[in-house]
């Protein structure tokens, strides 16, 4: 292992692993802690309300729902393959749409069980949908409080291997716990009690 913790390869994260840490050298250029650390979101969403799907409307960038699935079909053929799951709450129904990783979404999610869904709807036939939407399990509590929460940039092979943008801010909160007390301030303390600023490891 390195002298330094923040350049311990990234595949020494706990959730990573070889296979996941080919990915994000390949896709993101993810390499060692420091990498992950430098890697900020591009947008931050507030995660604080769950809409009702007959909420929708057309000037939401997106939404936050909750609901059952209660079918899954593959339509179309070849390229025009695709995957649609009907989510479904006490207010209407949406489809839930993806067009790559197909088995490993079908597999991934059972009818009848209940979902976080979060995306951004757009219309076809008429209809709102949600293509390639983050969809986690539904667990009480777990949103009380409501959040915003970092939104980070990631590929159809990354989401195939389970790291949305939901399972990268994981990482990097794990992350934040192993190194925090490493992460070197860059301020004197001068200029930090004058401006009132927090600490460089605070801020991370």
């Amino acid at each position: 292992m390195p002298a330094n913790i923040l350049d311990t390869p990234i595949e020494y994260l706990k959730g990573v692993g070889p296979k996941r840490a080919s990915l994000l050298r390949s896709e993101l250029g993810i390499d060692t802690f420091t990498d992950l650390l430098h890697y900020y979101p591009f947008r931050y969403i507030d995660k604080s309300k769950i809409f009702k799907i007959a909420e929708i409307s057309g000037d939401q960038a997106y939404v936050q729902l909750k609901g059952r699935i209660s079918s899954m079909r593959e339509l179309g053929q070849k390229r025009g393959k695709r995957l649609v799951a009907n989510l479904s709450d006490d207010s209407g129904s949406i489809e839930l749409v993806w067009f790559k990783g197909i088995k490993w979404y079908k597999d991934k999610y059972s009818p009848g069980q209940e979902y976080l869904v979060f995306g951004k709807p757009s219309i076809f036939n008429k209809r709102y949908n949600i293509p390639h939407p983050e969809v986690e399990p539904f667990q009480p509590g777990e949103r009380s409080g409501g959040t915003l929460q970092g939104f980070y940039s990631t590929s159809d092979k990354l989401k195939n291997k389970g790291l949305n943008s939901r399972q990268l801010s994981k990482l990097m909160f794990t992350l934040l716990q192993r190194v925090k007390a490493e992460i070197q301030e860059t301020l004197s303390e001068e200029i930090l009690h004058s401006l009132s600023f927090i600490s460089r490891a605070e801020a991370m």
